[in-house]
């Protein structure tokens, strides 16, 4: 069973560092290299010089970011706290149609599940590309520079109260990050509600499966060297806790932009899907009725040819996509598109590149200006189906989900030597 418990944390320090806005960031993976030079710009203590390093002092980019991570401790930008504590974390934030969200959650560590043990469960396949360099960032700094995000379920409510401390007093670190989210972190006592009621419960890994495999590789690799009799901080993980109920939880779709094959004919390929699907050309607002549509809706766009939405009709989706994937997996839009359209109706092989955009306008722009031939515009994967393919083990395709907004990177460090 998963313990999640309270750490002490390494955090900035404001009277060393002024506004926390300068510091604190998203996680590594989705800053742009445009945003990382601004952010690099703001302060010398800005944690993308430690999470997306560059090479300095005659150093490797991993070594220069653990130079720079024990000078930022030395001069104290960053202190460790005395107690063990949880991190209360409240984001505040418009979502793409203008409208403000707020969601709650926390920061603690989790004991990394010992092999065959299923408390942790992801759905999405990882690179031993990424997982390699986040390695030697972790071997190099010996910290966790960013959290994994964990769905948990609490249906009944039984840590709102834990929550609700948020209520009582001003925050403790207050940011406004580059992501336009307004972070508000509260530190409060280990608390043994949380640890209770996670004991009996599974997490779900919503975003953050490179950080995780990072720690359990990093994780054996230090057992096979130190060969412990015991318990040592490179067995948890930091990981940051949000409720799969709460209502700022936000899961956007990762739209798919792409060339179609040689030879390809619209007409031919709209006759193929009609099989499959009710097709009827779309209004102004594609997107909107891809959102207003009941059950499985993708819109598509193709240059030169149209809007259209797709409705799937009632069939049978083990004769549409295969056996070989679980049921979970045959109910997702996106499994839908990859393998129903994309592979089986237009013809393109199993991991087939794509332009993924968040906004479905972007999208839709990219084929009216004819840089690319088709668009498919999707609904968001819910939580509970990211629930149901993690218990499943039914890997999602690439980006089926884009969970707004990230957790911070840089408002509690976990140290793991």
């Amino acid at each position: 069973m998963p313990e999640v418990k309270g750490f002490r944390a390494h955090r900035y320090v404001q009277s060393k560092v002024g506004s926390f806005d300068k510091v604190i960031t998203p996680p590594f993976d989705v800053i742009s290299p445009e945003e990382r030079t601004e952010l690099m710009g703001y302060s010398p203590f800005n944690l993308t010089h430690l999470i997306l390093p560059e090479e300095k002092y005659g150093l490797n980019k991993y070594e220069a970011a653990a130079k720079d991570f024990e000078s930022f401790i030395a001069q104290g930008a960053i202190a460790q706290d005395s107690e063990d504590s949880f991190y209360l974390l409240e984001q505040t934030f418009n979502d793409q149609d203008g409208v403000k969200h707020v969601r709650r959650g926390f920061f603690g560590v989790t004991k990394i599940p010992e092999p065959g043990v299923e408390t942790v469960l992801g759905h999405e396949r990882t690179f031993i590309t990424k997982i390699q360099d986040r390695l030697a960032l972790t071997r190099a700094t010996q910290a966790n520079l960013g959290a994994v995000f964990a769905l948990y379920s609490d249906p009944d409510g039984v840590l709102h109260p834990f929550l609700d401390q948020m209520c009582e007093r001003t925050e403790d670190m207050l940011a406004h990050t580059i992501d336009k989210v307004t972070q508000r972190i509260w530190r409060v006592p280990n608390d043994a509600r949380v640890t209770n009621y996670l004991l009996d419960k599974k997490l779900y890994i919503a975003d953050g499966h490179h950080r995780f495999a990072t720690a359990v590789a990093y994780r054996d690799e230090m057992r096979a060297k130190e060969k412990p009799a015991g318990p040592r901080p490179y067995d948890y993980v930091l990981m940051g806790f949000v409720d799969m109920d709460d209502a700022g939880l936000l899961v956007y779709p990762a739209h798919r932009v792409l060339d179609p094959p040689a030879g390809f004919a619209a007409d031919d390929f709209l006759a193929k899907l009609n099989r499959w699907f009710e097709v009827t050309p779309s209004g102004e607002d594609l997107a909107h009725e891809v959102r207003s549509a009941k059950g499985c809706a993708i819109g598509l766009a193709v240059k030169n040819g149209g809007r259209y939405l797709l409705k799937l009709r009632n069939i049978d989706r083990v004769e549409f996509l295969g056996a070989d994937r679980g049921p979970a997996w045959r109910e997702l839009d996106v499994a839908i598109l990859h393998r129903g359209i994309i592979e089986r109706t237009l013809g393109l092989p199993e991991g087939a590149e794509f332009v993924y955009e968040h906004s479905a306008q972007k999208a839709l722009d990219l084929v009216d200006s004819g840089q690319k031939g088709l668009a498919f515009i999707l609904n968001a994967t819910l939580a509970r189906q990211i629930q149901g393919c993690a218990e499943a083990k039914e890997p999602m395709p690439q980006k089926s989900t884009y969970i707004y907004p990230k957790l911070p990177s840089g408002a509690a460090i976990n140290r793991v030597c």
